[in-house]
């Protein structure tokens, strides 16, 4: 309503100029109800209805809405009853709403519609229009929304189809990543998991495999044995006893190893921690190896610091530096020569072992702790090797927190270096 009184100001403007103070209320307008309907229509055009002669037949009704009202708000002419919503606007001199300057009011009652024909007409027609647009609203929508989840529900789908797959025990399906969205990156992942569980599977195959062959060997080599024994063929001398007990400790160490291995992700591997001397733990392997140095003819050299105290578990952490001594032992060229250092720096200790040759191959290198590799597996199998030794060093230093690596020795052969962390967290 406020916005179609804007619209009276050339009439506002004229009732101002009729009014005459002498005989205030406009006694002209009031005795003539036609004198009120010409002085509208003479001031005002209906908004798209500029040739308009009937003020009473515009689509606004503004004939039987608007009213002229004095000062103290009666109806001089125009609209006799005022509506629930009504607004009114002042008639004032030269538009100056001063105290005492206001003349009388225009008032605009809110728009009543009729029962005629073309009103009902108008209305039938807007309500046409309305559900017209909104079925085209609702079918746009529908249309979208089926956009939308169908470019949703196909990857989900996929995904479904995928974690089935899974789920049976076949990881080799992958599914196309080509969106970019967090959809796609759930494809990623996806594909990682079965990635993941494909080179598990193998490994445990191989592993399986691995170990029943591993155990296969001693255990051949005691049921020939006894066999022989049995049919008399050989006799329980000193000979064949020996070549019985060197297959049972064989096996008892490869049971050893595969049990470390077992529980390497576990937190009983290492169990028994306490502050330890290093030093006074390679010491102690040095001498325990030195009769396999001497019969394989090498030289030990060691370069030790006069103490270095390590958070450790002792009976692993030796068995770690016996474990590579003994490696160096079994495959290193007579005459040789093996280099065993230690030295502390940045909060770690260092433990390194060096030989001379034969060097490792460069691509072999990432593999050697790898469980049942072997560099070159019918030699180390002659020599009483499983491929297990350098796994369980790996597993023991990375329990306490290290790290071990290998690689190209200054001497010719292998270096192989772990660290220990001084202080656990």
């Amino acid at each position: 309503l406020r916005g179609e009184l804007k619209r009276f100001d050339t009439l506002v403007r004229e009732l101002a100029l009729a009014h005459n103070p002498e005989t205030p209320g406009w006694p002209a307008l009031a005795e003539d109800p036609r004198a009120w309907n010409d002085f509208v229509r003479a001031h005002f055009s209906p908004p798209g209805n500029p040739d308009q002669e009937e003020v009473n037949s515009d689509p606004l009704m503004i004939g039987d809405r608007l009213a002229l009202l004095n000062v103290s708000g009666l109806r001089i002419a125009g609209a006799p009853k005022r509506t629930a919503t009504f607004d009114q606007r002042p008639i004032c001199v030269e538009r100056r709403c001063d105290e005492g300057a206001t003349l009388g009011y225009i008032r605009l009652n809110a728009p009543v519609f009729s029962d005629s024909t073309s009103d009902a007409f108008f209305i039938r027609g807007q309500y046409a229009s309305l559900a017209f647009s909104a079925l085209i609203a609702l079918l746009v929508s529908a249309a979208a929304a089926f956009l939308i989840a169908r470019q949703i529900l196909i990857p989900i789908k996929r995904l479904e189809a995928g974690a089935k797959t899974l789920a049976s025990g076949d990881y080799s399906k992958r599914i196309d990543k080509d969106r970019t969205d967090e959809l796609g990156d759930l494809i990623a992942h996806y594909n990682v998991l079965a990635e993941t569980l494909a080179r598990t599977s193998q490994a445990e195959r191989e592993w399986i495999s691995n170990t029943s062959h591993e155990l296969q060997t001693p255990l051949a080599v005691l049921r020939a044995q006894i066999e022989a024994l049995q049919d008399g063929v050989r006799q329980p001398n000193q000979e064949t006893l020996a070549e019985m007990h060197a297959a049972q400790m064989r096996l008892s160490r490869l049971v050893q190893d595969l049990k470390i291995l077992t529980y390497s992700r576990e937190l009983g591997l290492v169990a028994d921690l306490g502050c330890e001397d290093l030093v006074e733990i390679a010491l102690e392997a040095v001498e325990i190896a030195r009769p396999a140095f001497d019969a394989a003819k090498l030289e030990v050299e060691c370069a030790f610091p006069e103490t270095l105290p390590l958070s450790c578990d002792r009976a692993r952490i030796a068995q770690v530096i016996d474990n590579l001594l003994q490696n160096v032992a079994r495959y290193t060229d007579a005459p040789g020569k093996v280099r065993l250092r230690l030295w502390r720096a940045d909060g770690f200790a260092h433990v390194s072992i060096d030989d001379t040759p034969p060097a490792t191959p460069d691509d072999v290198l990432p593999r050697l702790f790898d469980r049942f590799f072997r560099a070159e597996g019918s030699r180390s199998r002659a020599l009483g090797g499983s491929g297990l030794g350098l796994s369980v060093c790996k597993a023991i230093v990375e329990a306490h927190g290290g790290r071990i690596t290998a690689s190209q020795s200054e001497l010719g052969g292998l270096n192989v270096t772990f660290t220990l962390p001084e202080k656990r967290p």
